[in-house]
């Protein structure tokens, strides 16, 4: 497996996942913030030699899942569930 990472601005990684980004509650998020220096971008992955790869878009060192799929397990990175907003996290009732 060969991964490459590519550094763009926060705006563009925003703007290129569209209705995917945040990521709803639930939903199994790759943490690539901690393994790698890249926190805005894209994260392409070969599997074989010669044969075309898959690029996700990364926000906030976040692999969300896009219309890639669901975000690819990858070495020194942990997935994770965004989890389910609590009572607390709710805006007031006015």
């Amino acid at each position: 497996m060969k991964v490459t990472y590519t550094q763009t601005s926060r705006d563009e990684a925003v703007t290129a996942l569209g209705p995917n980004w945040p990521a709803r509650p639930g939903a199994t998020v790759a943490l690539i913030g901690e393994t790698v220096a890249v926190t805005h971008g894209a994260l392409s992955v070969h599997d074989a030699d010669g044969r075309p790869g898959i690029t996700w878009w990364v926000a906030d060192g976040l692999v969300v899942p896009q219309d890639a799929g669901p975000p690819p397990e990858l070495p020194g990175c942990r997935l994770e569930t965004v989890p389910e907003p609590t009572v607390d996290d709710a805006p007031p009732l006015t």
